[in-house]
């Protein structure tokens, strides 16, 4: 789930019991640091995750994603992550609400040394349904990824982020979606035990694969 990702790509609905939902998609990052002053820029963000749906208000996820650390000595790789996500409101509600927990690691390129990192998160999300194949989603994100392998330890190798995200999620058909997505960030952090802070913003798109409603398509 996090793994330095702000966006979420997905609603605030869990999976049905004992449904796959798959997406896989791209998108990018630029961030604004302030001190030092620099922009940085990651063009390519690979992104595929599956839910499982464990009852009608859980769900757990696992993804492989990009991690676009926002400093230019740090080259960003691929992490994974995990999460659960319990859905707070009735489904046939107007609004529906979802609170999502969990945790990524990533292994990052520092000055050409491999370091291992961790990012534990939490979101909220929330959903409204527009039309009958169409609902938009706001998200809200804090996260942190540190780095206890690096020079100086955890305490001086970090990033803590916190953000939002507006999604909007459109049924093609009874079973793909397509989930566009644009957010934006603070972050604030060290990095070889020098202090950086600034803004980001992310944006990408997804295509959505619910397996439960494939089984029935003839």
């Amino acid at each position: 789930m996090h793994a330095q990702r702000v966006l979420n790509f997905e609603t605030a609905t869990t999976a049905q019991p004992k449904d796959f939902v798959f997406i896989s998609g791209t998108g990018g990052q630029v961030t604004f640091i302030k001190t030092p002053a620099t922009t940085n820029y990651t063009p390519f963000l690979a992104h595929a995750g599956l839910s499982y749906g464990i009852s009608k208000n859980l769900d757990i996820g696992c993804r492989l994603c990009t991690v676009p650390i926002p400093w230019l000595i740090v080259g960003p790789t691929l992490g994974s992550a995990i999460d659960a996500k319990l859905r707070l409101t009735n489904i046939t509600a107007p609004y529906q609400i979802a609170v999502i927990a969990g945790g990524g690691y990533a292994y990052l390129k520092i000055l050409d040394n491999n370091k291992s990192a961790w990012s534990p998160g939490v979101a909220i999300s929330i959903t409204r349904q527009l039309n009958s194949s169409t609902s938009i989603t706001f998200n809200s994100r804090l996260l942190q990824t540190v780095i206890p392998s690096a020079l100086g330890g955890k305490d001086n190798n970090y990033v803590s982020i916190f953000g939002g995200s507006i999604g909007l999620s459109s049924n093609l058909n009874s079973v793909i979606g397509i989930i566009p997505e644009i957010g934006i960030f603070n972050l604030s952090g060290k990095i070889n035990n020098v202090e950086s802070n600034g803004i980001g913003i992310q944006a990408g798109v997804v295509l959505k694969v619910d397996f439960k409603k494939a089984a029935f398509v003839k």
